[in-house]
Order: structure tokens, then C-alpha cells, then sequence
């Protein structure tokens, strides 16, 4: 379900996950609104200022990668739901997927909406 937009977003971070398979990535895509990330853990997410987050299938033909990007009220916000994501995401995540990982934070400075 897509909600519109409602609050102004600051604070992002892009997150690449690689799988060694495709099936690693399918089960992925498959299990981890189940396995963790639940809707009680984004509606703690949601109420400590994650604004919106998105996950994608990237297409390459060489890796299995999935992107999410997370969009955040503001610095302190994503701080906060960093706290929440390493005491009940992580934990989850390692025994569930084998991946890695890799992040990029940022600042918003420019965003164009049709």
C-alpha cells in the first residue's frame, strides 16, 4: 500500500543487500516482512520519525541485489531508528538471510516530485 507523503523528509540511507544466489534473494524478497521486519517493528520505526522506506530488485545480470532506501524526519530521527534496527532487525537478519550489506547516509538537497 503507497501512503501519500505527509511529512517532509531530511535524512536518508541507501542500503545494497547481495545475495551469493538468486535463491538467496528470492527467499529474501519472499520472508522478510514475516521474518523481520514486522509490522510492529515499523510501526516503532514509524513513531521514532522513519518516513518512508522502499525495497527494490535490482536488475543486473552480474550480482542478486536487492536496495532499500529509508527516508527519515531528520538526523535525530534516523539515530533513533538505528537504535531500534540493531536491537531488532540485525539479530533477526543475521540468522535469517546470508548477505552483505552496505549503507549510504545522506542529506537530502534536492528532490523532484511530478
Amino acid at each position: 500500500m503507497v501512503k501519500p507523503i505527509t511529512k517532509e523528509t531530511l535524512f536518508m540511507n541507501c542500503m545494497e543487500l547481495d545475495f551469493a544466489t538468486k535463491i538467496e534473494l528470492e527467499h529474501w524478497i519472499a520472508t522478510f516482512e514475516e521474518k523481520v521486519w514486522t509490522k510492529d517493528v515499523m510501526e516503532e520505526l514509524s513513531k521514532a520519525g522513519l518516513v518512508r522506506t522502499t525495497a527494490a530488485q535490482v536488475w543486473n545480470k552480474d550480482n542478486h541485489r536487492i536496495t532499500r532506501i529509508f527516508e527519515y524526519e531528520n538526523e535525530k530521527a534516523y539515530r533513533a531508528c538505528q537504535a531500534i534496527i540493531a536491537k531488532k532487525i540485525m539479530p533477526k537478519a543475521k540468522v535469517s538471510y546470508n548477505s552483505k550489506i552496505r549503507n549510504n547516509r545522506g542529506i537530502i538537497f534536492y528532490d523532484y516530485r511530478s
